[in-house]
């Protein structure tokens, strides 16, 4: 029977993985040994994961829970997915104040015309 070493990575979590070209290349001895950080979509059959880019790109192939550990991030974050939504939102309300002050400018010039 198999001894399970961590918690089990729930989706949603933050992880890397495992970098195996490393270990049969001597041209890349010094490269990053782990990539990511890919967010958990979820696990299959108490076997692989399936994982995701910030963004929300699947990535094709799954992952043994060997090759994966728990990513824990240094300050914050760039989330795609969230930045995104806050990016669209903060456009809005930027053309809306220069809407509003193309307004403004205009209704200036009139007065000042009369």
């Amino acid at each position: 029977m198999a001894h399970q070493l961590r918690a089990p990575l729930n989706p949603g979590d933050l992880v890397l993985v495992y970098n195996k070209t490393i270990e049969t290349n001597w041209g890349l001895l010094f490269k990053n040994k782990w990539n990511g950080p890919y967010r958990v979509i979820r696990k299959i059959n108490n076997g692989p994961y399936e994982l995701e880019e910030l963004d929300g790109t699947e990535l094709a192939r799954r992952f043994a829970a060997s090759q994966v550990k728990r990513f824990y991030p240094r300050g914050k974050l760039m989330d795609t997915k969230e930045d995104t939504k806050e990016d669209t939102e903060e456009e809005q309300s930027e053309e809306d104040e220069s809407i509003n002050e193309e307004e403004v400018s205009e209704e200036t010039t009139e007065s000042v015309a009369e």
